[in-house]
């Protein structure tokens, strides 16, 4: 098996999900001690000939370069956080698990790449639905939810839950956008509309081909609206083909000195027999 973790992800829902916690200098390490114990968890669990932390990179990303205001929405994230995510590296890195970044993409991208890739099967830990659109027959998503434990989504159970095919996420989000990473999509055109249409296997290029499926006024603002749809299915759509290596196998330390001292720092236990 491939693991692969949305490092930035799993260390806002930390961040933001539990109450602050300080190590003996006063420095908040609830996301730390968040991420390392979910990595450990997860590695006891299901022990992994290969395990990967993804990480967005800093600055601009190609996204960026195709749309200037993508995420320009977003509120800066708290000095709190941000000051997490070089300690949570450093507390990996003292483990032996293997992270990577890579200037101009983020995580998804990543993930997406080091996914199609594998000929192993491959399962995937975050909180983002955009990771959906890269499910498939040896790709599962564990999708981390607020207040519940993950829900693994196969591409069957994928099926069941949602009614469509997990690439078509990309259409959806194309179609409806998202404010959360300033995604214009098509201004009037809401989920009521599109999701119908997606459970039949309908995409947004066969509606482009064919705007008369749409309600007259659906259709007329597709129409109008489409450059900006297919900016949004391009910003939505994980690019699987990143130049990066696939790191060598690893063995995670948790018995080495300074793997002892991480762990008692974080207030993490030690799951690995």
């Amino acid at each position: 098996m491939l693991l692969l973790f949305d490092a930035n992800n799993v260390v806002a829902r930390y961040f933001y999900g539990r109450p602050p916690v300080f190590d003996a200098r006063g420095h908040n390490i609830h996301a730390v001690s968040g991420i390392v114990n979910l990595v450990l968890r997860y590695y006891a669990a299901y022990r992994p000939s290969r395990l990967i932390v993804c990480w967005d990179s800093e600055g601009v990303t190609f996204r960026h370069k195709l749309y200037p205001d993508y995420k320009a929405t977003r509120k800066p994230a708290p000095a709190e956080l941000i000051e997490q995510i070089p300690r949570a590296k450093k507390a990996l890195e003292n483990l032996n698990i293997p992270q990577i970044a890579v200037n101009g993409y983020e995580a998804d991208d990543i993930i997406g790449t080091l996914a199609s890739k594998s000929e192993d099967v491959v399962r995937i830990v975050s909180g983002d639905r955009d990771l959906f659109q890269l499910i498939s027959r040896n790709i599962t998503v564990d999708y981390l939810r607020a207040r519940k434990g993950p829900q693994p989504l196969t591409l069957l159970r994928h099926e069941e839950i949602y009614g469509i095919d997990p690439g078509q996420w990309v259409d959806f989000k194309a179609l409806v956008g998202d404010p959360t990473d300033n995604i214009p999509g098509v201004l009037g055109i809401g989920e009521k509309t599109v999701w119908p249409l997606l459970k039949q296997g309908l995409t947004l290029k066969n509606l482009l081909e064919y705007p008369d499926i749409l309600p007259v006024k659906a259709a007329r603002k597709l129409l109008d609206c489409k450059e900006k749809a297919l900016l949004s299915w391009e910003l939505t759509k994980i690019n699987c083909y990143v130049p990066l290596e696939m790191p060598l196998n690893f063995v995670v330390d948790v018995q080495s000195p300074l793997s002892q001292t991480t762990l008692r720092i974080l207030g993490v236990k030690n799951k690995i027999a």
